[in-house]
């Protein structure tokens, strides 16, 4: 089956990258150029839009996570990650979600509240770092552990304000997005769910947690993937699973963490003079 890649020229993007210390998080960037090299690997040329000082760079579409070793070991395609994808869907807590919106815009809802075991995406140093809850600490601050490796930076927990969160949601060519389920003491549950005008879902009437729970295996969690809208087909590029490779990864990163008990690169790649004295400043500042 060929792929359809949901990208093209001029396009807002999310991008993650297996560079030690910047696994598991997600950077916004904006595609200026794509190019299929002589070995056949598509390539976009990316602009990240929070990281102003950094250079804009190429990256492959299609690779392996070198930290991981069952993926390096897999000659199929399968084995493959997109490291794109579309910018993050708008989303609302409770009863703030709009009566009226774009037809084809996808939004997601959230409870009032966040709770131990939701999973979550933590905004730090411009970018999205993906974990989950593990402690409520008061009424605004919560305790986050980061995806644990090969995947994430794992790490200790990191005490985090509650306006620094989102929802944690995935994304691929087949499903779209998707809402992943929390879990904690035993339950499972969606920390989020997905609304499209188009599908005709509408809030649950029932107790809030009681609804998450009997949505868990309806279409509320996931959207409609590239690869089943065909009227979209026609301006984008088709790729097939052949042309899936993997790739020596590139030695560079996302922009530098200088901040305390913050995600950090700690493998001495290149960094930036401007983005490090500017962290420092608002360290500083913090601080005080």
């Amino acid at each position: 089956m060929d792929l359809i890649i949901p990208f093209k020229i001029g396009d807002f993007a999310e991008s993650k990258s297996f560079v030690a210390g910047f696994r598991g998080a997600w950077f916004r960037s904006k595609i200026n150029d794509m190019r299929v090299t002589e070995c056949g690997h598509l390539e976009y040329y990316l602009e990240y839009t929070d990281y102003t000082e950094e250079a804009h760079e190429w990256i492959e579409v299609f690779q392996k996570n070198p930290f991981n070793s069952a993926s390096q070991k897999k000659e199929s395609s399968t084995s493959s990650q997109i490291m794109l994808r579309p910018p993050f869907p708008k989303w609302y807590r409770g009863d703030q979600v709009p009566e009226h919106f774009s037809k084809s815009e996808l939004i997601a809802s959230v409870r009032h509240t966040w709770k131990v075991g939701d999973c979550v995406d933590w905004h730090c140093s411009d970018c999205y770092w993906t974990g989950k809850i593990v402690k409520l600490i008061s009424d605004d601050v919560v305790e986050v552990l980061l995806v644990e490796p090969p995947i994430g930076e794992g790490g200790p927990p990191h005490q985090v304000n509650h306006k620094d969160l989102r929802p944690a949601l995935d994304w691929s060519i087949i499903e779209g997005w998707t809402v992943p389920l929390s879990a904690a003491n035993g339950k499972r549950w969606y920390a989020a769910r997905l609304i499209h005008p188009k599908s005709g879902i509408e809030e649950s009437k029932t107790g809030e947690d009681d609804a998450l729970e009997n949505m868990r295996l309806t279409s509320t969690h996931k959207s409609l993937g590239p690869c089943k809208r065909g009227a979209h087909g026609s301006r984008k590029r088709q790729i097939s699973p052949s042309e899936l490779v993997q790739l020596q990864p590139h030695d560079t990163t996302k922009g530098v963490t200088a901040e305390p008990e913050r995600p950090s690169n700690r493998t001495g790649a290149r960094r930036y003079p401007l983005r490090v004295r500017k962290l420092v400043k608002n360290a500083l500042v913090r601080q005080k």
